[in-house]
């Protein structure tokens, strides 16, 4: 079963085409704004004599960045202004009911405090504060938001496609002319003032175009036109629009500021970030669930350590590849450090699997469950770390480092295996009570349980688009297929 965030990721898109999501109306609706106007003094709430005032700019903005058309003129005619002062708050309005949505596990509330605290805000001439506090307070949501606003500036542009084509350097090809085009107006190639003719020649210029191309798409930085690169240069800005609004909405999932530390997982990236008062302190990859069995999206905290843990693999990776893999390779589970614990009888003896026959071991499994006992060969490596949640996920080392120099890291049953476990185990460890006590415990063959004095927020999420450090931005493919259509 997905966790109620992972759902929500795929279906709060449903409630209306990104590109395009409609205001709506119903009896309800009409209530709610007689109410709303009822509380204000005037007849107009985002005009005043001069037209549109700030913060109905700032509304708009709001609205165009997350894709929701209020299905109103921001200039209208002087006998239409009271009718598109209140399409702006029904859509204002609409936009809290889905952020509660959201936020309050898919249960539909009344407006109920978010509806005070707008009319507070109108009443108190706080009306910009208040539209700037909707969205999160974190630095990604502001450039998601000003990229946006860059990408539609190429909005009307009739955007070329490039096919596949193995070039040579220093070969001539009107197709390397619209590739150095679309390269230079994607911001992966600088402008330069070049003859027709040398525009049309495929030269190192345009290689490490490619390749700054392909990085920011989390491809491989080879420089050749292969397939991938090639579905991903004939995407138009328009369609990138609506990714990046998708990506936005993802947003309001998160607490509206963050928390002095936290943990940040951004599952088509494969990667972990740690961020410190604002600023990253530790960054890795991860390798995530595939996508027969995701990774949920999830929000929720660092609250134990496993130290030396033991592994109990689930029934359906014992049917589906243990027992398999043990009866082609009779002792393989032996060799791995595989044993047999009680399930009712704890007195029971733990039962070592030496020359114990695959049938054999399929008939103890009914009194018995098959658990890999620490060590160098252990699934979880070294550490576990639990994140209370409904899916039985967590964070955990791993022995097969060699994985994460692949492109590929969509490759676990669900939970988050670490390329750093070590590395966060340390940090988490600076911010407890008993840390030397804890570190002791690391050298140390036995399993030890850590429960944190101070547990850590982690936000486990799916963004498909956002803007880096270096102001460039990043788009990763949909491995899960939650974008909708773009």
């Amino acid at each position: 079963m997905r966790s109620w965030l992972f759902f929500l990721v795929s279906i709060v898109f449903s409630l209306g085409s990104v590109a395009d999501i409609a205001v709506s109306h119903s009896q309800a609706d009409m209530h709610k704004l007689a109410w709303l106007y009822g509380g204000v003094e005037g007849d107009l709430i985002w005009f005043d004599d001069s037209g549109l005032t700030l913060s109905g700019m700032a509304l708009i903005g709001l609205l165009d960045d997350l894709g929701i058309d209020p299905g109103a003129v921001s200039e209208p005619e002087s006998d239409e202004t009271q009718l598109i002062d209140r399409l702006y708050s029904k859509a204002l309005l609409d936009l809290l009911e889905r952020i509660k949505f959201v936020k309050e596990r898919g249960i539909e509330r009344d407006i109920g405090d978010e509806g005070i605290k707008l009319l507070e805000a109108i009443n108190n001439a706080e009306l910009s504060a208040y539209i700037a506090s909707i969205l999160p307070s974190y630095d990604e949501v502001l450039k998601i938001r000003r990229m946006i606003r860059v990408y539609k500036i190429q909005l009307d542009v009739d955007w070329p496609s490039v096919t596949r084509v193995n070039f040579k350097l220093g070969q001539s090809s009107q197709q390397v002319q619209r590739l150095r085009w679309m390269l230079t107006v994607l911001g992966d190639l600088e402008n330069s003032e070049l003859t027709r003719y040398r525009e049309a020649i495929y030269d190192p210029m345009v290689i490490q175009g490619i390749k700054s191309f392909q990085r920011r798409h989390g491809l491989t930085a080879n420089g050749e036109l292969d397939e991938p690169t090639v579905q991903a240069l004939n995407i138009s800005p328009k369609r990138r629009v609506i990714q990046m609004q998708q990506n936005l909405w993802r947003w309001l999932m998160l607490p509206s500021s963050p928390p002095p530390q936290y943990i940040k997982i951004n599952i088509p990236n494969y990667s972990l970030e740690l961020f410190v008062l604002g600023e990253l302190d530790l960054s890795m990859k991860v390798i995530v669930g595939k996508p027969s069995s995701p990774t949920p999206v999830l929000l929720t905290r660092v609250t134990r350590m496993t130290i030396n843990p033991y592994w109990t693999p689930p029934t359906s990776i014992i049917r589906s590849e243990l027992l398999p893999l043990n009866s082609r390779e009779p002792g393989y589970l032996n060799h791995k450090g595989f044993e047999l614990h009680p399930v009712a009888k704890k007195d029971n003896p733990v039962i070592k699997l030496i020359n114990i026959a695959p049938r054999q071991l399929a008939e103890l499994l009914k009194q018995y469950r098959l658990v890999q006992a620490p060590g160098k060969d252990n699934a979880l490596g070294q550490l576990r770390f639990t994140i209370p949640n409904t899916e039985s996920i967590y964070l955990h080392d791993t022995p097969q480092k060699k994985l994460f120099a692949g492109d590929n890291l969509a490759l676990s049953h669900g939970c988050i295996r670490l390329e750093k476990a070590v590395a966060l185990f340390e940090y988490i460890l600076s911010t407890q009570d008993n840390a030397e006590e804890i570190r002791r415990a690391l050298g140390q063959p036995n399993t030890r349980y850590v429960s944190l004095s101070h547990s850590i927020p982690i936000f486990i999420t799916y963004l498909t688009a956002w803007v880096d450090s270096r102001g460039k931005l990043q788009l990763r493919p949909d491995i899960y297929h939650l974008d909708r259509e773009i």
